[in-house]
Parts: C-alpha cells; sequence; structure tokens
C-alpha cells in the first residue's frame, strides 16, 4: 500500500508551512515542518484565511498568489503551478480575484499540492465556513466589499 501525499497524511490540503496556532491543529505534531489539522475542512480554513490576507493586500491574481505561496527560491516548480491553477479556473493567471474565488483557487491548488483529487469542494466550503464564525474573518471580508451573514 502506498503511502498518502503529505497533505492527505496532515489533513493540510495546500501545504501551510509551520506558522501559528491554528484552530483545529492537531495536538500531536509530528510533522516539523508543515501544519497538521484535525480534518482537512480546518486546513482549508486555514488557507481561507491566509488567502483573504493576500487579496486584503493586493496579491490578487493566481501569478502573485503562488508566486507568494510556493517561491521558486524554495526550489517549487512555480510556474508550472501558476499555469496549472489559471488553466483548472479557466483564466488568466493575471486575472484579479476576489473571495468568491477562493474555493475553486484553493481546490486546484490542493490537488496541485498533493499530486491528486484527494479533497471535494464541500470539504472547501465547509472550511470557510468555520472561518466565517470568526469576527477578523468578517472584519477582513468587509474590508474587501463583501457582507457575511453570520
Amino acid at each position: 500500500m502506498t503511502r498518502p501525499n503529505k497533505n492527505v497524511r496532515n489533513n493540510n490540503p495546500l501545504n501551510i508551512r509551520e506558522s501559528a496556532e491554528w484552530v483545529g491543529e492537531r495536538t500531536l505534531n509530528i510533522d516539523k515542518e508543515f501544519e497538521e489539522f484535525k480534518t482537512p475542512e480546518h486546513g482549508f480554513r486555514a488557507g481561507y484565511i491566509i488567502l483573504l490576507q493576500y487579496l486584503e493586500r493586493g496579491d490578487n491574481t493566481i501569478d502573485k498568489i503562488i508566486t507568494k505561496w510556493a517561491p521558486a527560491s524554495d526550489n517549487n516548480h512555480t510556474n508550472n503551478y501558476i499555469n496549472y491553477v489559471a488553466n483548472e479556473l479557466n483564466i488568466s493567471e493575471f486575472q484579479e480575484l476576489a473571495p468568491k474565488d477562493l474555493p475553486q483557487l484553493m481546490l486546484a491548488m490542493s490537488v496541485f499540492e498533493g499530486g491528486g483529487d484527494h479533497f471535494e469542494l464541500h470539504q472547501v466550503v465547509s472550511g470557510i465556513e468555520l472561518a466565517h464564525k470568526e469576527s477578523f474573518v468578517v472584519a477582513r471580508l468587509g474590508r474587501l466589499g463583501v457582507e457575511v451573514y453570520v
């Protein structure tokens, strides 16, 4: 039996590096490089929060997001990643994205990060719904011109 990819083992669909104390992190920290979550939904929640921050800072295209998320300086295949996500979303890598575009973006990113369709859109949406319970996320969305009803 083959071992699942790291993003599947860690319930971390976007391979978020160790960085902060996240809601839904596993108690036992085995992977010292990447976050480990209790569920994929918690992993998507964290990814959504990070990506909203990118949008708020003006990193709002696939090109800007992926260049920051997976820089070539870290031995990533950044251009392949950008091209893959742009093709999956069927848009230019330079088209501006809005919060409404993040579910499909995150699903495409999870496929590239893990090399397969291990996650589903309903998991992304559930992760976003978890994030929308946080007042700081609702405030950030407000600054981005999006109203959230909780």
